[in-house]
């Protein structure tokens, strides 16, 4: 990875972002942990398995993948844009993933206790952790990119500071004098 910040290493960092991701979203069917009973369960299935009704379920379908998706998005759209992301992408991957991260170690921390877990468990907080390494390099990449003098402006403003206004002179031989043939 350049010393500098380049655009392989948030390229690299926004990929490590979605393995991240979907690695979470595989390990939500994963089994989880064992219960009582000794039956292995997903997490997916404990979070969806309420009597509730349609809200009960669609509220634990955002509660387990609203917040992905909103780190999938943002990785996307910093990987879509390529060399010439927006300044701002990898500020916002940090805050969405900042609070996505932090949101599932404290889920994941706080129901540890008397229940086996399984690889489900493990590999969750793994994936959160890829999620985590990935926005480091694309934030650190962009903050590089950001005080690196020699940093190459993005093509709209390259051509933004090339754009002169044309010497009225130029246009029309009078148009110089106010009194055209004096």
């Amino acid at each position: 990875m350049d010393e500098h910040g380049s655009p392989g290493s948030s390229t690299l960092g926004y990929v490590l972002v979605l393995v991240g991701v979907v690695a979470f979203v595989l390990s939500c069917f994963l089994p989880y942990s064992r219960l009582l009973d000794q039956r292995s369960i997903s997490y997916y299935r404990l979070a969806t398995m309420s009597q509730g009704g349609t809200l009960r379920y669609v509220g634990g379908l955002l509660f387990l993948f609203g917040g992905t998706a909103t780190v999938a998005w943002v990785a996307l759209a910093g990987l879509r844009h390529g060399r010439h992301e927006r300044r701002r992408t990898p500020s916002i991957l940090l805050a969405v993933s900042v609070v996505w991260s932090l949101s599932w170690i404290g889920i994941l921390v706080s129901v540890s206790g008397g229940f086996g877990y399984e690889v489900g468990y493990w590999s969750m907080l793994v994936s959160i952790g890829v999620v985590i390494v990935g926005t480091v390099v694309v934030w650190l990449s962009g903050r590089h990119a950001a005080h690196d003098p020699e940093s190459a402006p993005s093509e709209r403003e390259a051509l933004r500071r090339q754009q002169t206004f044309p010497d009225p002179t130029e246009l029309h031989p009078s148009a110089g004098t106010i009194f055209p043939g004096v």
